[in-house]
């Protein structure tokens, strides 16, 4: 007998109503928190991500929710107290975050397996080699920057450079302003990420005759989206297989994979990262 035969129809299409609504709630109210690490001015990252919200968003089923703090540990923190369910986090706070929160890595450009410090300074600058940064003024990112501090510090301390260079050094707070900082004179060197430096150059925000790269660092892993611990494996490989999909051959995804600053997506691996815990260990910065 079909349901006609045992509802009336205003009972039935009020059924129907209902049911489509609950399926509307249900949907809406599933939420994707993600956070990414402020390796430029927060502000600028939030105005330009909105294509890869919108793709996200269409990908994954969910509403996406991004936040941009103004420091790194504050996206440890938040993956550490469950505000967040997927953050961009550099090499170093990936593995702060694994070690507190038990954060999961998914995926990383593939350029993140064998990332690059740059140690810049003037053009007319006598530091030609990192033995020669004695008595100059230093700058860092962000004291949880992997290419912004750690890594570099620990290739300055294996290679003998003055502690006091080290220990005097000031923190920025970015990449862009070590950047600024060293072109604008307030420090003779600095030490920054290699990709946001070719952005600046591209984009005219620094320029080589204001600033000489006089040391590129051995390679390191580096950036990666990882999840907190009690996220669905659901949602982690949706949200995955939507950045392993990103493809510069589709015309679509091209402002995606510009905002990422991105070309291709593989997966990422825990143990890849050992050697960052070890020189976070040699460095006094992780237990």
């Amino acid at each position: 007998m079909s349901p006609r035969g045992i509802i009336p129809d205003s009972i039935l299409a009020a059924l129907l109503v209902l049911m489509t609504g609950c399926t509307s709630t249900t949907n809406s109210a599933v939420t994707l928190r993600l956070s990414m690490i402020p390796t430029t001015n927060p502000g600028k990252i939030i105005h330009e991500s909105k294509p890869f919200i919108d793709y996200l968003e269409k990908e994954t089923g969910a509403k996406v929710d991004l936040a941009i703090p103004t420091n790194y540990a504050a996206v440890v923190e938040a993956m550490a107290s469950d505000r967040v369910d997927i953050a961009y986090l550099g090499g170093f706070t990936y593995v702060q975050a694994s070690a507190r929160a038990g954060a999961k890595p998914l995926v990383q450009r593939q350029k993140d397996q064998t990332f690059h410090s740059l140690f810049i300074t003037q053009p007319d600058s006598a530091i030609r080699s990192l033995g020669d940064l004695k008595g100059h003024s230093f700058a860092f990112g962000d004291v949880n920057s992997t290419s912004g501090h750690l890594m570099p510090a620990y290739f300055m301390r294996q290679q003998g450079v003055d502690q006091a260079v080290i220990d005097n050094s000031i923190y920025t707070g970015g990449h862009d302003v070590t950047a600024l900082a060293v072109a604008n004179r307030k420090v003779d060197a600095g030490a920054m990420d290699e990709q946001v430096f070719a952005r600046m150059i591209k984009e005219g925000k620094i320029s080589e005759s204001e600033v000489r790269v006089f040391y590129t660092s051995p390679p390191f892993f580096d950036y990666v989206w990882a999840a907190r611990q009690g996220l669905s494996r659901g949602m982690t490989e949706t949200f995955a297989n939507a950045m392993l999909k990103l493809n510069q051959g589709t015309p679509e995804q091209q402002p995606i994979l510009q905002f990422l600053n991105a070309s291709k997506y593989v997966r990422a691996v825990d143990a890849n990262y050992d050697s960052l815990r070890l020189a976070a260990r040699d460095t006094g910065l992780l237990k």
